[in-house]
């Protein structure tokens, strides 16, 4: 029999109850090791991890074990608000060190480290790119799982970008706008969502009535009010509370 068993908990705390129920001894006289701290991930939709545990069998004599199995990796003891120390990222770009935007140069630098973090909580393996222009930082990541970053309906990289945008601009005297792109995610998106406004409106003129379409963010909101700013036939509209709305296309003369 093994000298060792693992027990797993949403945290530590229970992974050890789990373990003192089991084995029916007192939480005092357990003698166990973390292997894995728990971790709630985004929004705690991904990236949730449960704590794990190694206990000493009682009644037998515990020796130095071996090293974990290569599917367990311990996670890093550092505070959980650590972040990537910035050699352990890729650098922006030239223009994120332009001496005439150092306050976005050093945006950018925290949106850079930040944003690594959160996609190392939901894959492993990707690198952060940023380039910036005056009023904007664009966020590139390559590498990892896109699928597991992007998540259904791109719910996944709108919370990322979303938080991102938050924590980037909490201290900035002047509010920069972050994207944050994988696998080409964005651009498609800005091109279907350019697509479905000129279509709309092509609609709402052929039937003279308001269309009324979707739930977008604010983001998504924008690229159809601006595809069709210059529009003489009709006129867009939000419609709804709260960050999520939905759009009307209203023809000029209704």
């Amino acid at each position: 029999m093994s000298p060792f068993i693992e027990f797993e908990g949403k945290n530590v705390e229970l992974a050890v109850a789990s373990a003192c129920k089991a084995l029916n001894i007192p939480r005092e006289q357990l003698k166990h090791e973390v292997i894995r701290f728990g971790a709630t991930g985004i929004f705690g939709l991904v990236g949730v991890k449960k704590a794990r545990i190694r206990v000493a069998t009682p009644g037998i004599q515990a020796q130095a074990p071996a090293a974990p199995d290569a599917q367990i990796r311990p996670l890093q003891t550092d505070p959980p608000d650590s972040l990537p120390a910035p050699s352990q990222i890729q650098k922006p770009d030239s223009a994120c060190h332009s001496p005439r935007s150092p306050m976005i140069a050093d945006s950018a630098m925290l949106g850079s480290r930040v944003l690594q973090q959160l996609v190392d909580s939901v894959t492993s393996g990707a690198e952060i790119l940023a380039n910036c222009g005056s009023r904007q930082i664009v966020y590139t990541i390559s590498g990892g799982e896109p699928a597991a970053i992007i998540g259904k309906r791109g719910q996944t990289l709108e919370a990322i970008q979303y938080l991102l945008n938050k924590i980037v601009n909490k201290s900035a005297e002047d509010r920069t706008r972050i994207i944050v792109d994988i696998a080409g995610y964005a651009s498609k998106r800005r091109n279907d969502l350019h697509a479905l406004a000129l279509t709309c409106a092509e609609k709402a003129c052929k039937n003279e009535k308001s269309v009324i379409v979707g739930r977008f963010n604010p983001q998504e909101r924008k690229i159809i009010h601006l595809a069709l700013k210059n529009d003489p036939r009709v006129k867009t509209q939000s419609k709804g509370e709260g960050y999520v709305k939905k759009l009307a296309v209203i023809p000029r003369g209704e």
